[in-house]
């Protein structure tokens, strides 16, 4: 069963879409995962990359909860007053409705991160205890402000300083404090810190975020908790874009959550 769903954060309305099991009898309570879109993307993601993976988590007895950031995709607000900690903030949202919801877990409760996403995702659980397990996807773990600016024009970046918005590939704008914000947590900078068990999904051919910087989140977890795990998609790109792709991701995504509850590894 799937419904659409609106919470609020700073007075603006988040649009989402949760992901019920069928099978789930009154008085029973499911494990819980929230889904964090990346930069750029929205609750389907691209390729409908999100819907594939919820309804496979859904099938698998998961509740799941799917949303806009503010100013993305069907949420309220502009994406050029997006910011990280706003995407943070909105996450934390997000959890805190799907908790609210009586047949949800809360102490099976976890989060799942494309891309910007993928940042959010461990800062969140870096930041809220709430967070019981972490999965990114082709997550952007290191600084990224550099990065954002260094193809601007000197004109640009003056026009940016006076509180216009900068224009990035794709159609998109963007004002000065994402830029002041993005690095605000750089998550190879505390993910030494995270105890949860946490599962790094990363494709050798992604062309967005290298598989160099996956590897150097690992390096800071792997010794932190026995169910963290590196998996590494063969020929996969930054969406695992390819059918036979998605559907690994998925596979690895249920079979590491499952083991979770069981012990087991299959």
């Amino acid at each position: 069963m799937i419904k659409p769903v609106t919470f609020t954060n700073q007075g603006q309305q988040i649009i989402g879409i949760l992901h019920i099991p069928d099978k789930l009898k009154p008085n029973m309570k499911a494990p819980g995962i929230v889904m964090l879109h990346g930069f750029t993307g929205n609750k389907t993601e691209a390729h409908r990359l999100f819907v594939h993976v919820a309804r496979s988590l859904c099938d698998s007895g998961y509740v799941v909860l799917r949303f806009d950031f503010r100013g993305s995709g069907d949420s309220d607000g502009e994406f050029e007053d997006m910011t990280l900690p706003g995407e943070v903030s909105d996450a934390e949202r997000a959890l805190t409705f799907l908790m609210r919801r009586r047949f949800v877990d809360n102490e099976k409760i976890g989060v799942i991160g494309l891309s910007m996403g993928g940042r959010v995702a461990t800062i969140l659980a870096y930041i809220d205890r709430r967070v019981k397990f972490a999965v990114l996807y082709s997550a952007a773990l290191g600084a990224l402000g550099k990065r954002f600016l260094s193809q601007a024009s000197k004109e640009a970046l003056e026009k940016l300083n006076s509180g216009e918005p900068l224009e990035i590939p794709g159609g998109w704008y963007l004002k000065k404090p994402f830029f002041d914000t993005v690095d605000y947590i750089v998550p190879l900078d505390i993910m030494g810190s995270i105890r949860i068990p946490m599962l790094i999904v990363h494709g050798d051919k992604d062309e967005v975020i290298p598989l160099e910087e996956a590897k150097k989140g690992y390096e800071l977890i792997k010794d932190l908790n026995d169910r963290n795990e590196f998996y590494i998609v063969k020929g996969g790109d930054h969406t695992f874009s390819k059918r036979e792709h998605t559907l690994e991701v998925i596979e690895k995504t249920l079979k590491w959550t499952n083991s979770l509850w069981t012990g087991k590894d299959d």
